[in-house]
C-alpha cells in the first residue's frame, strides 16, 4: 500500500494520490513516489528527566503510528516525509514523541 503523486506528461503538474491500487506511469514524464502506509511501533524513551522538583525519572513507551489515508492528512504526511525511508521516517517521529514525553514528565 502506499501514496503515488503523479506528475503528468507535457508538463501538467495535476498530482492524484492513489491508495492501494494501480496506475499507469511514463517513463521519464512521471514522478512516481511512494509512501509506506503500514502501521509502525516506536519505544519513545526518556532517561533521567528532572521533573520541576528536581526528581529524576526514566520512562519508556510504546506508540503505535499510522499515516492516515484522508486526503487532508495524507497530503501533510507526504509534504513532510516522501523522499524519506521508512527508517527516517519513524526517527522524527520517535524524536517528536520523546519530546513531547519529556515535556509531560518537566
Amino acid at each position: 500500500m502506499g501514496y503515488v503523486p503523479k506528475r503528468g506528461c507535457f508538463g501538467s503538474t495535476k498530482k492524484r494520490t492513489i491508495v492501494g491500487g494501480w496506475a499507469w506511469a511514463w517513463c521519464f514524464v512521471t514522478d512516481v513516489q511512494r509512501i509506506s502506509l503500514e502501521v509502525m511501533t516506536l519505544n519513545p524513551m526518556c532517561e533521567y528527566v528532572e521533573t520541576a522538583q528536581g526528581v529524576p525519572l526514566t520512562v519508556t513507551g510504546v506508540a503505535q503510528c499510522k499515516i492516515m489515508n484522508e486526503d487532508e492528512l495524507l497530503t501533510t504526511a507526504c509534504e513532510q516525509f516522501l523522499g524519506k525511508s521508512v527508517k527516517e521516517i519513524k526517527m522524527t517521529i520517535l524524536q517528536t514523541l520523546e519530546g513531547h514525553l519529556r515535556a509531560i514528565l518537566g
